[in-house]
């Protein structure tokens, strides 16, 4: 009994310990002359045109106005929520959500009974027969094709000022069995927590979440 107990409770700690992994990519370009203050007053907006995912990414605006707050900037505001006429807002940030989809091909094998290369003898008086001993084996391969969805959110930054482009981010991730908010939610915290806005950054990464963490809602 004591054996089971044991069993159990390190199951549950296996459990408790597990751990998903989130990965995705990160690069951004920056002014070197353009000083970034935590006071700076910054406006959101979502990016406008043909090309850019308007509509659904003004649903993601106030999740990057938090996030900009948790990285400590203090006077962020949605173009929803502006502050009374008068304010002179430093920076403009114009952001972006789309996902595309695409295909691969991979080769499996295929299984099924194959000769196990033994056999046995049964005999009935003098008439004996061979039976051969099949086993599960690879009978051979085929072409499939899978699918994935790629998930990007993009951050244009603009002085006020001089109008000219101060900032530029760029993440993206292709990570399985997640929803498009779930996976939008996840790059915007991740993005703004990485912006450099001292040089330019380009690299990939990965996220060990907490077990009870889903992507998926």
């Amino acid at each position: 009994m004591r054996i089971q107990h044991l069993i159990i409770f390190t199951f549950l700690i296996f459990i408790a310990s597990c751990k998903s992994t989130m990965q995705a990519s990160y690069s951004s370009q920056v002014d070197p002359n353009y000083k970034f203050y935590t006071d700076t007053y910054i406006a959101v907006f979502a990016a406008q045109g043909e090309n850019f995912n308007t509509l659904e990414s003004k649903y993601y605006i106030d999740h990057v106005v938090y996030s900009m707050k948790q990285r400590g900037f203090k006077n962020v505001y949605s173009y929803k929520n502006l502050p009374v006429p008068g304010v002179n807002f430093d920076a403009v940030v114009y952001i972006n959500v789309s996902k595309s989809n695409g295909s691969y091909q991979y080769e499996t094998s295929n299984y099924g009974l194959i000769d196990s290369g033994y056999s046995t003898i049964n005999c009935t008086g003098t008439f004996c027969t061979q039976n051969k001993q099949k086993t599960l084996g690879i009978t051979g391969s085929s072409i499939n094709t899978g699918y994935f969805t790629n998930y990007y959110f993009s951050t244009s930054w603009f002085s006020v000022n001089s109008d000219e482009k101060i900032l530029f981010s760029f993440s993206s991730s292709s990570q399985e069995g997640c929803s498009d908010r779930g996976m939008y939610e996840f790059l915007i915290a991740q993005t703004i927590d990485r912006l450099n806005f001292k040089e330019p950054k380009e690299y990939k990464y990965s996220v060990d979440m907490p077990s009870e963490y889903s992507c998926n809602y």
